[in-house]
């Protein structure tokens, strides 16, 4: 304890007498080092929230409750009703919604002219009143209207699918408008033509076309049946876990999943998210490391002498080594405390006041903290690690070498 005493004295005294302009420029660079780490993994943390609640808000839901696959795969879920009511049941459930799932070809004939379109894609069968509880596809409409629960001749379109939205896709339609007429073949053979009644905003291009439930059926041949149920939780108090396991309780035949097990393609997009805050977090950790050891290496070059010296008058290696620990360790905790001050009193209630709009929604920064301990804890390790080395290297010379430079 006493050898440690001596180091903090030295090491309080080497800073107090040490370069202002340097220390100030140390304590800059180390701040935006974790302020770097913070901000950018607060933004990707931010992105992958965002596109977690797209997913869940505009696809997928909460829970999907599918057709039974064993010991015999069935096409529907069938007496939707009871299953739904049954659903509900269950305490913390807040809404659920059917679906029927269709495929068929969309062709369109922009100019008139007898030469349609075709594109092929997923055609979603909907209670639109229902939907509206479990999912925010009726939030998004950006030219005409939502679907009403009576409509049978009308169709909601993806802006993706309908062309002239953003990037064009060899797969849209070339520029669907509200009010245009579209002509779908089913898989079944089935042929009727739509007008379109509204388009939503795709954002993350799912190309999914919209059909009420009653037209669905019509076009199925099937009553009081469902290719799927979406149910809406309250996941802030309970894991949703627990509704996938009572769910499959209620309904042991049926096929329950999360969300996160309908991300498919999106799973690597939010890997890549990750990989991506993994790796600018350990670059501004290396630029913390590499920073510290070389002020603490000139440091310590520069003050030869005084080592020789104090190794001259008793004291030993190991508290010359500390002194040089905690100098670094010194510099990291500015570092972090600046730097924590700039990015989480600074910048974070600036962004929650004035979030940055993107395609799907609106970003935020947001952290964990895992992230920030963990943030934290790497800057001090590299503090540790960029003290010793050069202390040590410096410290093992010979007495009279130091002494005389």
């Amino acid at each position: 304890m006493h050898d440690l005493r001596t180091a903090a004295f030295i090491a309080y005294k080497s800073i107090l007498k040490g370069n202002k302009s340097t220390f100030i420029l140390l304590i800059f660079i180390l701040s935006l080092s974790f302020l770097n780490m913070m901000f950018i993994s607060g933004i990707l943390n931010g992105l992958e929230n965002l596109f977690y609640r797209t997913i869940i808000n505009t696809y997928a839901s909460d829970v999907a409750v599918n057709p039974q696959e064993k010991p015999e795969l069935k096409q529907f879920i069938l007496n939707q009703n009871e299953v739904q009511a049954e659903i509900q049941s269950i305490p913390g459930v807040i809404a659920t919604t059917r679906r029927y799932s269709l495929a068929g070809s969309i062709s369109f004939d922009k100019d008139k002219n007898g030469q349609f379109k075709n594109v092929s894609g997923a055609i979603i069968g909907i209670d639109p009143t229902q939907e509206q509880k479990v999912l925010t596809l009726n939030n998004l409409i950006i030219s005409g209207h939502y679907l009403s629960d009576t409509d049978s001749d009308q169709i909601l379109l993806s802006s993706a699918l309908a062309g002239g939205y953003g990037i064009p896709a060899p797969s849209d339609l070339g520029g669907a408008r509200v009010g245009d007429k579209v002509q779908i073949t089913y898989s079944n053979g089935v042929m009727k033509t739509y007008t379109i009644k509204g388009i939503y905003n795709d954002a993350i291009g799912i190309f999914e076309t919209f059909i009420t439930a009653r037209e669905a059926e019509s076009v199925l041949n099937v009553y009081n049946s469902a290719s799927q149920i979406l149910v809406k939780t309250d996941i802030d108090h309970t894991p949703i876990t627990t509704y996938q396991k009572r769910i499959q309780q209620l309904q042991s035949n049926l096929k329950i999943q999360t969300y996160l097990d309908l991300l498919g393609s999106f799973k690597s997009f939010l890997d890549a998210l990750n990989l991506i805050s993994v790796i600018v977090s350990a670059i501004s950790v290396l630029v913390a490391a590499i920073t510290i050891f070389v002020i603490i290496y000139v440091n310590a070059i520069n003050k030869r002498k005084q080592i020789g010296i104090l190794k001259a008058i008793g004291i030993r290696q190991t508290i010359i080594i500390w002194s040089y620990i905690f100098q670094s360790l010194f510099y990291a905790l500015f570092g972090v405390i600046i730097g924590s001050f700039i990015v989480f009193l600074i910048i974070t209630p600036l962004l929650n006041k004035y979030p940055i709009n993107v395609e799907f929604g609106y970003l935020y920064l947001v952290h964990n903290p895992i992230t920030i301990i963990g943030g934290i804890i790497s800057m001090f390790l590299a503090g540790l690690l960029a003290g010793y080395l050069p202390a040590r290297i410096v410290a093992r010379q010979n007495i009279i070498k130091a002494i005389w430079g």
